[in-house]
């Protein structure tokens, strides 16, 4: 079953099916509603319901608040219409068309293991999937069970690649780490707006445990495109202990085709002989970066950490626009 969704004040009018929220009914579209993280952290989407009815996915999103539901506004990104559905767009929530998000098949070809419980998960789709590296993918992991992962690897071809993590009791996590090669999944993609800016100046990642994935696929285009940002390019990557930095190796490799690249590992728990620094991602930034206000940033990882970080950029002036980020759970 199909409802009918209008966006106003540009009277568009589309079919959204029973299973899309309506930021994915849009997307599939070509429509371009504003939206950041996807999961409902960071409000970037949110919409007035002006008439109809929607299914809120995640009530306690972190982003909602009392204000919100006096003035009928919603996450495009967390509600279903459950009727025929008539939302407002904010003054700068319209951009250009966009590509279409599409939805294929994908066989998983290989797991590999980076660091305790998290490994790479490689899949092939039918056909190639056009993103931008610092997207992500919607997987279909179960009856009603759906979960964001960051593509790791470049477009360009049928390939899919993603670093996860698998957490006790988590039904997504353990669901992925189930599967057998030659499993078959359902995927959509992509999503997310957190990609590299070419132009030129000083650039900052950071990245904390598989928020990771993101940011290899973000370096890994730079390097391939062997693009000279003209300024240090610094790589700050945070995890418990040396042994959960899931992707030294791969990092390394795409940071050393990077000109004035700079890989910085922090981990909480250092042995006696860690030659890096320890403590978090916060520590390095202040520590390392000495013209904050002047660096462009990529932020991708939990939301404590992201939180932390951008609680830290805000602190030292840095323009809001200069900050890029991917928070997930």
């Amino acid at each position: 079953m199909t409802r009918q969704l209008r966006i106003e004040p540009d009277g568009v009018v589309i079919d959204a099916a029973d299973h899309d929220t309506i930021l994915q009914a849009a997307r599939r579209r070509g429509i371009a509603l504003a939206y950041e993280c996807g999961w409902g952290s960071c409000g970037a989407c949110k919409v007035t319901l002006v008439d109809g009815q929607v299914d809120p996915i995640f009530p306690g999103a972190p982003a909602m608040n009392p204000r919100d539901a006096r003035r009928s506004r919603i996450l495009a990104c967390q509600s279903r219409a459950i009727s025929d559905v008539t939302i407002a767009r904010g003054p700068g929530d319209w951009s250009a068309p966009t590509p279409r998000c599409v939805e294929q098949q994908a066989i998983l070809r290989g797991v590999d293991d980076l660091a305790p419980e998290i490994r790479q998960f490689s899949f092939e789709t039918a056909e190639p999937i056009n993103f931008r590296p610092g997207q992500y993918a919607i997987l279909h992991l179960g009856e009603g069970l759906r979960r964001c992962y960051s593509m790791c690897n470049l477009p360009g071809s049928k390939a899919l690649q993603f670093i996860a993590k698998r957490y006790d009791g988590g039904k997504g996590s353990n669901a992925l780490a189930a599967l057998a090669s030659g499993a078959q999944i359902t995927i959509e993609a992509p999503f997310g707006a957190c990609t590299l800016r070419r132009q030129q100046g000083r650039k900052v990642f950071v990245a904390g445990g598989t928020g990771i994935a993101p940011i290899l696929a973000m370096l890994r285009e730079a390097a391939e495109a062997r693009l000279d940002f003209g300024s240090p390019v610094d790589v700050i990557y945070g995890a418990r202990t040396p042994a959960d930095l899931a992707a030294d190796d791969m990092l390394e490799t795409a940071i050393a085709r990077i000109p004035q690249g700079r890989y910085l590992p922090v981990v909480e728990h250092a042995p006696s002989d860690w030659p890096h620094a320890a403590g978090f991602v916060t520590d390095v930034i202040q520590s390392a970066v000495l013209d904050h206000a002047a660096a462009e940033f990529y932020v991708a990882g939990p939301p404590v950490m992201v939180n932390a970080v951008r609680s830290l950029l805000r602190a030292v002036d840095v323009p809001i626009t200069r900050v890029h980020y991917d928070s997930f759970g």
